[in-house]
This record gives C-alpha cells, sequence and structure tokens, in this order.
C-alpha cells in the first residue's frame, strides 16, 4: 500500500464541527484510495464518530474507509489547506478548497420545507419571547409558502440528519455544533442561527451564574478570560466561504440556568419570534 493513496484522520474530538473545520477540511485528499481513521483513544460507535465516518463516505466514495486501532499512534496526513478563523467574525470571500468539500457532501435535493433544529428540552431549546411557546408551536401557527419541519439532531442517526436536511429550503438553528449539519444542506439553503451574543458575561461561567446566586440574564463580575469578546463565529463565517447566505439573531434572553461551564450552555432560549417571521419570509418568497 502507497502511504501516499492513504489518508489518515487522527483528532480524537467528539465534536462535529471541530471534526469537520480542524480535520476534514485541512486535510481534504481527493485522490485518496484508502482512508483510516485512527480508533485509539475514541469510541468509533460514538454518534459524532459515526457522523464523521458517514462524512468521510461522501467525500471518498470510491475508497476503503475504517476504523483501525493501529500498534503506536500515526501522525496524520499533512495539512492541505490552513482552515479557517472560527473565532472572530470575518465576512471571508468564497473559498474554493472549502466550497469543493462542501459542494461534494450536501444535496442537490429539491427543497421541500423549512427546517428548524430544536434541540432537547432544557438544552438550548427554544421558545418564542412573545408568546412564551416553544418555537415550533409559534412557528406552526404560520401560513408559510413552505411547511415547518421540525428535528432534533442528538436522536438522530447521521443518515437521517442528512435526509432531513437534504430537502431543506431554510435551516433555522440555535448556535451549537448541529449547525455544522448545513454542510448537508443545498449551497442555496440559507442558515439562520440563532446566536448567544445577548448576556454574553462570563467564559468559562462564573460561580455566580452557575450557582445561581445571579441571574442568568445579569451581568456578573467574572472574566472573559478565555476571550474578551463573543467569539461563536463558526458559521457565520463557514457560510460566507462557501457563498451561503446566513442571517443571525440574537436571543432576547434566557430562562433556566447553566447546564455547564460552556456559556453557550444554556437551558431555555428566547427569540423574537415575530421578527424571525419577517426574515424567514424575506427568505421564501
Amino acid at each position: 500500500m502507497n502511504i501516499e493513496d492513504c489518508l489518515f484522520s487522527t483528532i480524537t474530538d467528539n465534536n462535529i464541527f471541530h471534526i469537520f473545520a480542524f480535520d476534514i477540511i485541512k486535510r481534504y485528499k481527493p485522490n485518496a484510495n484508502h482512508v483510516f481513521i485512527d480508533e485509539n483513544n475514541i469510541h468509533k460507535n460514538d454518534k459524532c464518530q459515526l457522523w464523521r465516518l458517514f462524512v468521510m463516505k461522501r467525500l471518498y466514495p470510491n475508497s476503503t474507509i475504517q476504523f483501525r486501532k493501529f500498534k503506536k499512534i500515526v501522525k496524520p496526513s499533512k495539512e492541505t489547506h490552513g482552515g479557517y478563523n472560527s473565532w472572530e467574525f470575518i465576512k471571508y470571500p468564497i473559498d474554493r478548497h472549502i466550497y469543493k468539500i462542501v459542494d461534494k457532501i450536501n444535496s442537490k435535493c429539491t427543497s421541500e420545507y423549512i427546517l428548524l433544529n430544536q434541540r432537547s428540552y432544557n438544552n438550548r431549546y427554544l421558545y418564542d419571547y412573545g408568546t412564551k411557546s416553544p418555537l415550533q408551536d409559534y412557528l406552526l401557527t404560520k401560513k408559510f409558502k413552505y411547511p415547518i419541519k421540525i428535528c432534533n439532531f442528538e436522536t438522530m442517526t447521521p443518515e437521517e440528519q442528512y435526509d432531513a436536511c437534504s430537502k431543506a429550503k431554510l435551516f433555522i438553528s440555535a448556535h451549537g455544533a448541529g449547525c455544522t449539519n448545513i454542510i448537508f444542506t443545498h449551497i442555496d439553503c440559507p442558515l439562520i442561527e440563532i446566536n448567544l451574543r445577548t448576556h454574553w458575561y462570563c467564559d468559562p461561567v462564573c460561580n455566580d451564574h452557575y450557582f445561581e446566586k445571579i441571574s442568568i440574564n445579569e451581568k456578573c463580575n467574572g472574566k472573559l478570560t478565555y476571550r474578551d469578546f463573543f467569539h461563536k463565529a463558526d458559521y457565520h463565517n463557514l457560510c460566507h466561504l462557501i457563498n451561503k447566505k446566513y442571517t443571525e439573531i440574537k436571543t432576547v434572553c434566557y430562562d433556566g440556568k447553566f447546564n455547564d461551564r460552556n456559556p453557550i450552555s444554556k437551558q431555555q432560549l428566547h427569540v423574537d419570534g415575530e421578527n424571525l417571521t419577517k426574515i424567514i419570509e424575506k427568505y421564501i418568497q
């Protein structure tokens, strides 16, 4: 076996965005005949690793692809691309390398519906601020040109996620790794990302917020020790790089508490449903 014909993927992360942005994009090798995913230090049946395998099969349809536990840790294949800045909001020009990857993965299906990714309850669960109802219930009362389809990627196989995304006219989701599934949508399918800029005070989450000494919506004395600005530009920048339309909606406020020390791990997100409705109608008119 010629090592030049092989791709070695060794990232051990269980976050699908990290897998895509820091491994797949950087090491894409379209002529690889053999693709190996190093099984050391990962659980190959983890949902994120199954997603990774699914994406690899779409990128390398004529290659042998397998998890393998090497006797010693192998070096990853050399980077063929520098990746992109996922921290600062940048209006990137289209990147042909990344566009080619996404174009090979994504759907060419006919658009059938507006897709809302509604995460599990108390895990960035979306509500309409005005009516206090779950966002899907609010949107289902509207008479859009396309029907609303609700999904929860956390409960779906990679094949099911792809199938749901493949026919989306418009994709709506709270910020999170699930937004990486924009790579399954048609290139003309816009992303509306519900972001968490509002009340972004501490990173990691301070004790006052975490132990509920103060409201999740209240300014604390904590510090942005990791980044001194809102740094969740992952999908904003990716959309620019592949020439996909993108709109960010800021959360109005939050309910519940922090699930962990990551400031995006809020339980309930309230959004302006009326504003969201106007953006949807503008996109699908």
